[in-house]
């Protein structure tokens, strides 16, 4: 039943705002109900995750549907009861790779369509193909590194106030993003409708930022082999300044048991921070689900208040506003870059763009070059 799918995930995408909800009910086959305590924004930012249809795999709205798996591959076909305009593709063959160095080698000889993730060492060989092209769009991810406040180097925010200082966030989007992105000179976008440009930033260097002479250390941890660039870029920019920074990699299910148990320094991670702000929320509000870094600041927890209990946009941005000087001052993590994802597709298709949006959101309209048009359902 819906009302019990929804009472199982909603916590995990709500947090401690799931308490605002009184009761979940089926109202009709097509309504649901939800009764709320209090005014909760953040109920309705937090309503975009997918749902699945009990006993049914193979379910779904979208304009295609998984017909087939076999070993690494997914097969999907058009589907016949979607809504909308009858997709240009028939049928999508979906293959996953060790690596992405295997898959855009297989892209460049004319094995694949379409690469679903770029990665940032690869683009600079794709882009110069005339049989493929990049997309590329904004992500509502940052790169930040998570830092345990339990642990005594770790403790004061003075010394999290300097960490951020000593980062050169311009350098690392120039050389280890390869200019695809922006710096993350606070825990909001500057993309999002409500962001207060006059609030305080994180700014490199300035006068008085200190040279500890390897007095203090911290280790940090992290999974995704990809994010080995980006680690060893802040460990460079940190020893600048005396700070001792050790890297440690492992499995994911491994890094996520420490991180979990709090048996870590500070994690690096590419971690999805936005569009909306229930998404910090998550992280940074003292009972927030991934609260791995033990962050408390009733400032913070009252500003993410102030934003779920908005009655209108003025209190939602002053909200904000209110969270984001609350960040700067007492900061639960060094906040790196905002991130951009590039897609590679074939030039053989034809490939609507909508502008700032990902290319899949019109995958149904994609067709063969040359291939005639078709008529709505």
């Amino acid at each position: 039943m819906i009302q019990d799918f929804l009472s199982k995930e909603l916590p995990r995408h709500l947090g401690p705002t799931f308490a605002d909800i009184d009761s979940i009910e089926a109202s009709s086959e097509r309504e649901v109900l939800v009764s709320l305590k209090a005014r909760s924004n953040f109920l309705l930012e937090s309503l975009g995750f997918p749902v699945q249809a009990p006993n049914a795999s193979r379910a779904g709205t979208g304009a295609f549907s998984a017909a087939e798996r076999k070993g690494n591959q997914l097969e999907m076909l058009a589907s016949t009861r979607y809504y909308g305009t009858k997709p240009f593709i028939e049928r999508i063959l979906v293959k996953s790779y060790s690596s992405v160095r295997a898959a855009w080698a297989d892209l460049l000889r004319g094995n694949l369509d379409m690469l679903y993730e770029v990665g940032v060492d690869a683009i600079d060989s794709l882009e110069p193909s005339t049989a493929t092209k990049v997309f590329t769009f904004p992500r509502p991810y940052t790169f930040m590194l998570v830092l345990n406040v339990r642990r005594p180097a770790l403790k004061e925010p003075a010394f999290r106030r300097i960490l951020n200082r000593a980062i050169d966030r311009e350098q690392i989007v120039r050389e280890v993003l390869g200019g695809r992105g922006s710096p993350a000179d606070g825990p909001v976008s500057t993309q999002h409708w409500a962001f207060d440009a006059e609030a305080p930033r994180f700014h490199f260097g300035g006068e008085g930022l200190p040279d500890f002479k390897r007095q203090k250390r911290f280790s940090v941890v992290y999974a995704d082999p990809s994010l080995e660039r980006l680690a060893l870029m802040i460990q460079r920019q940190l020893q600048a300044v005396g700070i001792e920074v050790t890297l440690e990699s492992g499995p994911l299910d491994q890094v996520l048991a420490r991180v979990q148990a709090g048996d870590f320094d500070a994690m690096l991670a590419d971690a999805v921070h936005g569009p909306t702000m229930v998404r910090p929320a998550l992280w940074w509000h003292s009972r927030g689900p991934l609260n791995w870094g033990h962050y408390s600041n009733h400032a913070v927890d009252a500003a993410f208040d102030a934003i779920n209990r908005a009655p209108d946009d003025a209190a939602y941005k002053a909200g904000v506003g209110a969270f984001q000087r609350a960040i700067v001052d007492d900061p639960p993590a060094i906040f790196l870059a905002w991130s951009e994802r590039a897609r590679a597709v074939s030039t053989r298709f034809e490939v609507p763009v909508e502008p700032g949006r990902d290319i899949l959101s019109t995958l149904r309209l994609w067709r063969p070059i040359g291939a005639p048009a078709l008529a709505k359902n």
